[in-house]
């Protein structure tokens, strides 16, 4: 697998006013990188920023990718022409998507090594800052979320370098498999332990999903709700 990386995204921090609530700081909105080159380190592309550092950011959520196939299929299902970067991905990517990448699959691109640690979780803040209600929903409910990298090995990536798949250890736990699980607990109990089990699956995930396994969740949670 050879996917290549159409455009890298980075955010800073603004302040947000969908007139439902009282404002808030994100920077889920980022603008698009011309650069020729890009360090990453360990929380991920230099200068890209997490405001809410509780719920984003972290090593094990260090790179933001969604891919340019689900734009398509948002335009074409539901009506929706989205602006680049609609999902507030760093990376926006063409030739894979959340029914082929899995957790733990590990990527090289130029000197950095990265590794699928988890599925996005969509929180309100996409409906809010896209001001379409119930795109979050819509997110969850297609089972097209994205995903994170971790990165194992630190340094540069040009504009031009490519995601080559280098090792898969998992390809029964694909991103869109892991979100239909994840969201019917209450039916796929005996699924939902063995990806708890998944030794690469981020430890912030693996509590959120033992969570919902305990209580036989179904559908969104309450801080995905707008």
């Amino acid at each position: 697998m050879d996917i290549e990386i159409k455009h890298i995204f980075s955010g800073k921090p603004q302040t947000i006013n969908d007139g439902k609530r009282e404002p808030y700081f994100s920077s889920y909105q980022k603008s698009l990188m011309t650069r020729s080159s890009f360090l990453i380190n360990k929380e991920g592309l230099k200068g890209d920023t997490q405001s809410d550092r509780e719920s984003h950011g972290g090593e094990d959520k260090a790179i933001c990718v969604y891919s340019l196939e689900d734009y398509d299929f948002f335009e074409k299902r539901h009506n929706l022409l989205l602006p680049p970067s609609a999902f507030g991905e760093n990376f926006s990517i063409v030739g894979a998507n959340d029914r082929n990448i899995c957790i733990g699959d590990q990527f090289a691109c130029g000197e950095v090594i990265f590794e699928v640690s988890q599925p996005r979780q969509p929180c309100w803040k996409i409906s809010s800052i896209m001001g379409i209600k119930n795109l979050t929903a819509m997110l969850v409910k297609e089972h097209r979320s994205g995903f994170y990298l971790r990165v194992l090995q630190e340094g540069e990536m040009k504009s031009t370098d490519r995601l080559k798949l280098i090792s898969r250890h998992y390809p029964q736990f694909t991103i869109a498999f892991v979100n239909q699980i994840a969201f019917n607990a209450k039916d796929n109990q005996e699924a939902i332990q063995a990806i708890i089990r998944c030794p690469k699956l981020s430890e912030a995930y693996r509590v959120s999903l033992e969570e919902r396994y305990r209580h036989k969740e179904q559908g969104l949670q309450e801080w995905q709700l707008d």
